[in-house]
C-alpha cells in the first residue's frame, strides 16, 4: 500500500486534465460541453488531486486520451499528444497511422515530432559551432594585433 501511495504522490489528476486540455488547444467551456458539466465544475475538477475513475473516463473520452494517461501521468513527466489517427483514405478503407507519422484530417502526413526536435537540435549545434568559429576569429585578430605592437 505504501508503495502505491509513493508512486502516485506526484500524480495530480486535475493538472493532467488541464495540461491535456491546453495541449489540445481547448478551453474549459468547450471541455465542459463535451463532458456535460458546467465550466465552474470543470475548473473545480482541474484543481483536484484525485478524481474518481468514472469522472476521469468522461474527461478521457472528451480529450481523446486513455483514462490511464490522466490517472498516472506524473506532474513533471514529458507531454504526449494523442491524436485520433483513424482516417478514411481515397479507397474508402480505414487505416491507422504509424507511430512515426501523424495523419491529419485532410489525409496529409505531417512530420514526426522527433524529426522536428532533431532538426532544431542540429540547428542549435550549428549555431554553437558558428559562434565558436567567430570567437576564434576575434581571438586570432587580437593576438595578431598584440604581436604587431
Amino acid at each position: 500500500m505504501e508503495t502505491e501511495e509513493k508512486i502516485n504522490s506526484n500524480v495530480h489528476h486535475g493538472h493532467n486534465i488541464r495540461r491535456t486540455r491546453i495541449e489540445k488547444n481547448m478551453n474549459q467551456d468547450i471541455l465542459s460541453e463535451k463532458v456535460s458539466m458546467s465550466q465552474p465544475t470543470v475548473s473545480r475538477y482541474e484543481s483536484m488531486r484525485i478524481i474518481e475513475d468514472d469522472i476521469l473516463e468522461r474527461f478521457a473520452k472528451a480529450l481523446n486520451v486513455p483514462k490511464d494517461y490522466l490517472k498516472t501521468l506524473e506532474e513533471d513527466a514529458p507531454s504526449i499528444v494523442f491524436e485520433n489517427n483513424s482516417i478514411t483514405n481515397n479507397g474508402g478503407n480505414n487505416t491507422q497511422a504509424g507511430l512515426n507519422d501523424e495523419i491529419s484530417n485532410d489525409n496529409r502526413i505531417t512530420n514526426n515530432p522527433i524529426d522536428k526536435i532533431t532538426e532544431l537540435y542540429e540547428r542549435l549545434l550549428k549555431d554553437k559551432d558558428d559562434m565558436i568559429a567567430e570567437l576564434q576569429q576575434h581571438i586570432d585578430f587580437l593576438e595578431g594585433k598584440n604581436n604587431k605592437q
